[in-house]
């Protein structure tokens, strides 16, 4: 039987945002880039975090919703004529303390036109382009960290170079993955398969690049990356220990604002019943502190700060 409870828990209107409003069957796949090619970025204690476009894209609705019928979902987040629901890829750029981190880094541009099709992928080039705007070159970032292997997370921490050759697209940077999510990547199911794609992070290891972790990962003073289970056991976000102010960019456990409500929990999950307890562990000390949310996946908010509790989030747009 499926949730039939409130489409979003405390403020349905601010939660839906443009995302609520009617839009046209086979409009873009996301918002244009703020006027003036601005990237957004915020201060969290002592690092800059800048919201890197690694492009747009859509997937199934009833898929990102899971239990959650259609009749609810659909006013937060309207489908298109393939029942798809616009998302955005959205890496963070970390600076501080002489180093750049980049977390996750969208699809890339490997993927081919019927790739593109399925998935309604628009800008996957707008990764380097963002950095370049900045003044970064591939050879500037010192550390990738992926949150997990799926496509639309580390597909651009390899390109495809003129010769066919697939190559890490940071050339010193070190790339770490969680161990588990390793394993389960090269040890994929039925279920799974088609979100692994082998050329996105083997070459990595080829590379020597590679660095596997079992724990939670201290990248940068104060900043983590912190297991967050249930889209897959391996699956981590990256937390900002700072006293104050302190942030999780959450990944796959809360995709979009329209997912804050507890039993709002993707159907790609692999462990809902996970999920659900990790999300209210999360969210129960998010709201209690008042952290800022990160998103990767919204295709309004790039960052929230959040009140309530966890059984009736609040929360302000900050970004």
């Amino acid at each position: 039987m499926g949730y039939s409870g409130k489409p979003i828990v405390g403020d349905a209107q601010a939660a839906a945002g443009h995302a609520g409003r009617p839009g046209r069957a086979g409009s873009p796949p996301g918002p244009e880039r703020p006027a003036g090619n601005a990237l957004s970025s915020l201060q969290i204690g002592p690092y800059k975090v800048t919201f890197i476009s690694g492009g747009r894209f859509r997937l199934d609705g009833g898929a990102m919703f899971g239990v959650v019928p259609r009749v609810l979902w659909n006013r937060v987040a309207p489908a298109d004529e393939r029942n798809r629901i616009r998302m955005r890829m959205t890496s963070l750029l970390i600076e501080g303390g002489g180093k750049r981190v980049l977390v996750d880094a969208g699809c890339g541009m490997k993927v081919d036109a019927k790739f593109r099709d399925i998935y309604a992928i628009e800008g996957p080039e707008e990764l380097l382009r963002d950095l370049t705007s900045l003044g970064l070159p591939p050879d500037s970032i010192d550390t990738v960290a992926m949150t997990h292997l799926h496509f639309d997370h580390c597909g651009g921490g390899t390109s495809r170079g003129t010769d066919g050759a697939v190559r890490p697209t940071f050339p010193i940077a070190r790339y770490l993955v969680r161990r588990q999510e390793w394993h389960d990547a090269h040890h994929a199911n039925e279920r799974n398969r088609a979100s692994y794609l082998s050329e996105n992070y083997d070459p990595l290891e080829t590379s020597g690049q590679l660095t596997l972790h079992d724990d939670d990962l201290e990248i940068l003073p104060g900043v983590w990356m912190k297991n967050l289970p249930g889209h897959t056991l391996g699956h981590q976000g990256c937390f900002f220990d700072v006293p104050g102010n302190r942030a999780l960019y959450v990944v796959d456990l809360v995709p979009t604002v329209a997912h804050l409500p507890l039993p709002f929990i993707m159907g790609y999950d692999l462990y809902p019943m996970t999920t659900l307890e990790t999300k209210r562990a999360i969210l129960r000390d998010a709201t209690r502190e008042g952290w800022l949310l990160l998103f990767e996946h919204d295709p309004d908010h790039f960052a929230i700060r959040v009140s309530g509790t966890e059984q009736e989030v609040k929360f302000e747009k900050v970004a």
